[in-house]
């Protein structure tokens, strides 16, 4: 069973589906799941918003997906700081910290010893200025190899300027109490988040923005300009930064391999190799009443 609805002679969406990228829906050297794939283009059909909520900025996903093309409306980028029709690749919504708020996180971290990377504006955000003072990560000395002729070191007066965001990154072995150290001391005038590089899947990122970034305020701005709110969504993910996501959808999903605080909140499916974003979408579809339980998934 389908549901359409109708505003002011227009057919508006029904609901909305979001979900992770890195080790949701796409894992490195693999393909895209077929069933996933079909699903996403089935929930097109439905008249159901598809979106990708990812931590990647608008060049990194460009730059992964090549001449690629998903059958999906909107992407959410560098976890909420930007929202970009897919179709046209215009920016509907960006955000970035002022001078102020930089410099403040700046100046703090460099006299803690933490390494860290500080983002351009979008749509630049690939370009970055950083600070190792550590002497050993490996998971840093890779980004900045990935990133060749994008970044710097950081020098004096880099501190004054605007960004979308800070990343710190902090080895295997060093991570203990970070999280809560960077939140406490930086307070509430940033959202502090934290990830698992994409990179090596071990060292830990924790991503400073500006307070109203992040991946559900960025989904939820989207639903609002077509009428729906969490209760009209569903998301599946994967790791810490899309906690405040799946708590804000009305269904939540997580695929195998995830956190486990995250897998004893949400419903658990397939993993990123077997179709768990397709499997969510029917899961939902059901539950709400807009998929029987006999129909056959994807249609």
């Amino acid at each position: 069973m389908v549901k359409y609805m109708v505003r002011d002679g227009n057919l508006t969406p029904v609901g909305i589906f979001a979900t992770d990228f890195d080790g949701t829906l796409h894992k490195p050297g693999r393909d895209f799941h077929r069933s996933d794939i079909l699903a996403l283009e089935c929930l097109g059909s439905m008249n159901i918003l598809r979106v990708i909520a990812t931590g990647r900025s608008p060049f990194s996903f460009d730059r992964m997906m090549g001449e690629r093309n998903l059958p999906v409306d909107y992407l959410v980028l560098s976890s909420g700081a930007a929202i970009q029709d897919y179709r046209t690749g215009e920016f509907l919504w960006t955000a970035s910290s002022d001078k102020a708020l930089t410099s403040r996180a700046v100046n703090w971290l460099s006299s803690t010893g933490y390494d860290f990377c500080v983002q351009g504006e979008i749509p630049r955000s690939h370009i970055f200025t950083y600070s190792y003072s550590s002497g050993s990560n490996p998971d840093l000395e890779r980004r900045i190899a990935l990133y060749t002729g994008y970044c710097r070191p950081i020098q004096k007066g880099d501190e004054n300027s605007v960004s979308t965001q800070i990343v710190i990154i902090v080895p295997p072995g060093r991570q203990d109490g970070v999280v809560r150290e960077i939140t406490e001391s930086l307070g509430e005038s940033y959202n502090i988040l934290r990830t698992t590089s994409p990179i090596d899947g071990e060292s830990l990122w924790v991503e400073v923005f500006p307070a109203n970034v992040s991946k559900s305020s960025g989904v939820e701005r989207l639903a609002a300009r077509f009428g729906l709110s969490g209760s009209d969504a569903a998301a599946v993910g994967n790791d810490y930064n899309d906690h405040d996501l799946l708590e804000w959808a009305g269904h939540g999903f997580v695929v195998k391999d995830s956190p486990e605080h995250l897998r004893s909140r949400f419903t658990e499916v397939s993993s990123v190799n077997e179709g768990g974003v397709a499997e969510a979408a029917r899961l939902w579809l059901v539950k709400t009443g807009q998929l029987s339980e006999k129909d056959r998934w994807p249609v």
